[in-house]
Order: structure tokens, then sequence, then C-alpha cells
């Protein structure tokens, strides 16, 4: 059985559900820092993310020709990050969750735009952009 872990924004106007055990990702662009003030830690589930409650609570801003950044109407709090193309895949932010302990990260990305005034003790994997591309560019080609 898939185990759910159950999250939501900081008033609960929005509740979210993830499938299967997450992956947590850094993303150490300039958009995500400044969407969130830092790095984004997103929780990747393997089944992945629904929303259960909330909907219509949810604000859409299109940050790029490709991407658009969801977050709650009534409290502020940052939502999730999905491409325009599958809206109905996205990453939802890590701190949203009631995540189990033992997790580490995954990987990191955009690491060529992270400042030096942070850094992260793991071994994961470190991806610069054009890396990041590359891979969702043959992701598509695949489908």
């Amino acid at each position: 059985m898939t185990e759910t872990i159950k999250g939501h924004c900081l008033c609960g106007a929005v509740r979210l559900e993830g499938d299967g055990r997450p992956k947590i990702e850094v993303c150490h662009c300039e958009m995500c820092r400044h969407w969130h003030g830092g790095p984004a830690l997103v929780a990747d589930f393997e089944g992945g993310v629904r929303i259960t409650a909330g909907e219509d609570n949810i604000a859409v801003y299109e940050s790029s020709e490709w991407a658009e950044r969801c977050f709650c109407k009534t409290c502020g709090s940052t939502l999730f990050y999905r491409l325009k193309q599958s809206r109905d895949r996205f990453s939802a932010q890590a701190g949203l969750f009631n995540l189990p302990p033992g997790l580490s990260i995954h990987e990191e990305i955009f690491v060529e735009e992270q400042p030096d005034y942070y850094a992260f003790q793991s071994d994961a994997p470190r991806l610069t952009g054009a890396e990041v591309f590359a891979r969702f560019e043959a992701s598509q080609q695949n489908d």
C-alpha cells in the first residue's frame, strides 16, 4: 500500500496529499530565491501530489512562458510550481507536508546560480540549469 502524506498551507485553506516516499529537491535559481526568499525545497512524490481542498483559494502567477507558480490567496503560502504543458503534475513545497524522518536531499539544481551565503551539507547530485533543461527535453522526446 502506498503511503499518503498530508499537507496544507499556513491557514489551512488549501490542502494537499502526496503519494509515496518523497524525494527532496533543492532549486537555487534566481527566480525561486525571489519567490521563496531562499532556495526552493520541494517534495517530489513518487505517486504525485493532488489538491484535496481549497482549489478556489489558489492564485496562479505565470512566472515564465513555460511555468507558473501557485500560492494561497488567503495566507500567501507558497504552494507549488508547475509546467504549463502538464498542469496536473507539480512540485509542491516540502514545508507544506508532515514529512517522515530520515529524508535527505535527492538533488540540487541550477547550482551555478547558488549564492555564496548558504550551502547544504549533502552528497546529492548537483546539476546546472543547462543539465536540467537537457534532461527535461530528453524526457519530452521519450513521451
